[in-house]
C-alpha cells in the first residue's frame, strides 16, 4: 500500500503517557511500592541461567550466533518456536513465523505494513495503552468496541466491522492487559466467526499466556481463524525483557512486506539473543525457571486479592484472573483514580489509573490497574493497605 509521511507538529507529535512515565521514573524510586509497571520481578530474572545458555549457544552455533542473521529469524529458534506454538493450538510451518524485537517490535512491524493515515483499528474497551499509541503514530484512528467480562462482544464487533473498513482488530484474549480477563473458548469461536465473515484481520496479542496459575489452557484465537489472524507472543515475561524476543505468526501475504520493512529498520533481531532463546525453549532448565515464576506470581496474585478484600471499602470490586500480571479495580462512579494518584505517590505507593487504557477521550476515571508481578511479596499487603486508605 502507498504511504504518506506524517508531519508531526506541536499538537500531533507522540508524547509519553502514564505507562512511559512509570517505566522512566518509578523504577528509580525504591521507596515507592509500585504496582504501576507491568514488568517481571527483577529478583526472578535468571541471570545465571542466561549466562549458561549463552555459553551453550556459542558452543553449539559458534560465530554464527554473533553474526548478522536472517531477517525472518534464527533457524533453530524458528523451529523451537514452532514447537512452542503447537502446544497452544497453533499448528504452522516455520515459513509462517517471524522473530521480532520483542512483542512490541512484532506489533510495530505489522503496523508498518498495514497502517497509514486514515486507517482504522478496532480495539477492546479498555485495551493496552501503548498499542493505541503505536496505532496512532502510523496515522490510524482507533475505535473502541464494547466488551464484557468475557472480552469483546461478538455482536458489537460485527456492527463495528460493518461500519468501518478496519485494517485490523487488536485483541488480547488471555489475561488481558489491563483487566486480567480471559476470553472463553466459546467466545473465541464466535469472535473468529465474525472476523472470517467480514474477511477481516485480527491481531492476537498473547504475551501472558504462559503465566497461568489456575484453570486449563485455552486454544489460541488463531486456531479458530488461522488465515485471518496475526498471532504475537513474547519471551519477555517468561525469560528476560532485555533479550527482546518476540514471535509472530503471519498470514503468507503479510510475511513478505513485514520482513522487507524490518530490513529497513534493524535488519534482524539479535542473532545472539535468539540463540540464547533457542537454548531456553524446551529445556529442563527453562521449564524449571517458568515453574518458579508461575509459583511466585500465583502467591503474589493471591496476596493482592486477599489484601483487597481485607482493606478496601464497600463499593469497590476487582477482577480475580487465572493468570497474567494484572488486577483491575473499579470504584464507584464518583471515585477519581487520576486525582488520587498524586496522593498515593506521596504516601509511598503507585498504580496506573484505568483512564490510561481507553482509546476514547471520555475515559472513565474510576478504575485502577494493579500490576503485581514485580512487587516484592512482603510489600504487597502494605501497598494495598495504603491505597485502600486513600480510597475510603
Amino acid at each position: 500500500m502507498s504511504r504518506t509521511s506524517i508531519a508531526f507538529g506541536r499538537d500531533t507529535a507522540p508524547r509519553s503517557g502514564p505507562i512511559d512515565d512509570a517505566f522512566t521514573t518509578l523504577v528509580r524510586r525504591p521507596d515507592v511500592i509500585s504496582f504501576a509497571v507491568g514488568a517481571p520481578d527483577p529478583a526472578l530474572l535468571p541471570g545465571e541461567l542466561i549466562a549458561s545458555l549463552a555459553a551453550a549457544a556459542i558452543a553449539k552455533y559458534g560465530n554464527t550466533a554473533v553474526q548478522y542473521g536472517l531477517t525472518q529469524g534464527f533457524p533453530p529458534l524458528l523451529e523451537q518456536a514452532r514447537m512452542l506454538l503447537s502446544g497452544r493450538g497453533i499448528g504452522c510451518a516455520t515459513s509462517r513465523l517471524h522473530i521480532a524485537t520483542g512483542g512490541s517490535g512484532a506489533l510495530h512491524n505489522v503496523c508498518m505494513a498495514l497502517l497509514g493515515p486514515g486507517s482504522v483499528v478496532l480495539v477492546e474497551t479498555p485495551t493496552y495503552g501503548p498499542a493505541v499509541k503505536v496505532f496512532r503514530s502510523h496515522g490510524a484512528t482507533v475505535v473502541q468496541v464494547e466488551c464484557d467480562a468475557d472480552g469483546v462482544i461478538p455482536e458489537a464487533l460485527d456492527i463495528a466491522l460493518a461500519q468501518y473498513d478496519a485494517a485490523f482488530v487488536y485483541l488480547l484474549p488471555t489475561f488481558q492487559n489491563p483487566t486480567g480477563r480471559t476470553m472463553s473458548t466459546a467466545r473465541r469461536a464466535r469472535v473468529a466467526e465474525v472476523i472470517t465473515w467480514h474477511r477481516a484481520l485480527v491481531v492476537e496479542d498473547d504475551v501472558y499466556t504462559d503465566l497461568r496459575y489456575r484453570g486449563e489452557p485455552l486454544p489460541a484465537l488463531w486456531s479458530f481463524a488461522p488465515d485471518n489472524t496475526v498471532y504475537i507472543t513474547s519471551l519477555s515475561k517468561t525469560l528476560a525483557p532485555a533479550l527482546r524476543i518476540g514471535i509472530a505468526v503471519l498470514p503468507v501475504d503479510l510475511l513478505e512486506p513485514v520482513l522487507a520493512l524490518k530490513q529497513g529498520i534493524d535488519m534482524q533481531t539479535s542473532a545472539f539473543s535468539q540463540a540464547i532463546a533457542a537454548e531456553f525453549l524446551g529445556t529442563p532448565a527453562g521449564d524449571a525457571h517458568l515453574g518458579r515464576l508461575v509459583a511466585s506470581y500465583a502467591v503474589k496474585l493471591n496476596t493482592v486479592t486477599n489484601a483487597l478484600g481485607k482493606y478496601f471499602p464497600t463499593g469497590f470490586s476487582w477482577s480475580e484472573p487465572d493468570g497474567g500480571m494484572f488486577v483491575w479495580v473499579e470504584g464507584p462512579t464518583d471515585f477519581d483514580a487520576d486525582a488520587v494518584l498524586p496522593r498515593a505517590l506521596a504516601a509511598g505507593m503507585a498504580y496506573l489509573p484505568g483512564s490510561a487504557f481507553f482509546a476514547a477521550p471520555d475515559a472513565p476515571r474510576n478504575a485502577i490497574r494493579l500490576s503485581f508481578a514485580g512487587v516484592p511479596e512482603h510489600r504487597i499487603d502494605r501497598g494495598i493497605e495504603l491505597l485502600a486508605g486513600l480510597c475510603a
